[in-house]
């Protein structure tokens, strides 16, 4: 992705997608320094909008300012994430069930072609693309709740906490287990088993991010204090 592919967005919104981009998806490491200048001049813009979108960076918790040393990645910190992802259990099995009833044949089918390209991503092992048909499905699936406050929360604890993934290794039997969670969620929405899709996507988060903190605590190093 570059700076090219958010022309419809001010310039401060496109350095913003830029960067945050580049954090979810591990090209800035935790502690790492972000300086203006460089940024300013990859992206070939002032140094304004730069300032701008480290503010709002800030503000979703994924830098962290101080007055000597500037903008730095934010470190990961297990007790904010253990916060974070307790409630996005919580939100994301709320949005689910609201999707139940809620989604459109089409979002329904979207869902379902998420699904399969997944597979097709774990048979060709590609990670990127896996990754990418993953967030796309959980931010449709959401959607479908037709609850835009709500949705609009998750994806702000999305942001906050989704980099904290990056320290693990994907193991591909536990992305095709993922997968069948997926397909089983499309599965229930279609036959209105409300019931049934909550709790296949509250023991899929579980699960999900039991394995995260456990990650987080065998490696300290990234750990902020």
């Amino acid at each position: 992705m570059t700076i090219r592919d958010f022309e419809r967005n001010t310039k401060s919104d496109k350095v913003y997608e830029y960067l945050k981009e580049k954090i979810l998806t591990g090209a800035y490491k935790p502690g790492e320094r972000l300086v203006i200048r460089e940024v300013s001049r990859q992206l070939g813009v002032s140094d304004i909008p730069v300032r701008e979108a480290i503010k709002k960076l800030a503000a979703d918790g994924l830098l962290e300012l101080k007055s000597h040393s500037g903008a730095r990645i934010a470190p990961l910190n297990i007790k904010n994430l253990e916060e974070i992802f307790l409630i996005r259990v919580e939100l994301e099995t709320l949005a689910t069930r609201l999707a139940v009833n809620a989604a459109t044949p089409e979002e329904i089918d979207q869902l379902d072609s998420y699904v399969q390209k997944m597979d097709d991503s774990i048979r060709r092992n590609d990670i990127a693309k896996y990754t990418k048909y993953n967030r796309e499905f959980h931010r449709l699936l959401y959607r479908s709740s037709h609850s835009p406050i709500l949705a609009e929360i998750i994806e702000n604890l999305f942001v906050r906490s989704e980099n904290s993934k990056l320290i693990f290794y994907h193991d591909p039997s536990r992305l095709r287990s993922s997968n069948e969670g997926h397909r089983a969620i499309v599965e229930a929405i279609r036959a209105k088993d409300e019931k049934k899709a909550a709790e296949i996507i509250r023991t899929q988060k579980e699960d999900g991010f039991k394995v995260v903190l456990n990650a987080l605590r065998l490696s300290k190093t990234l750990l902020g204090g």
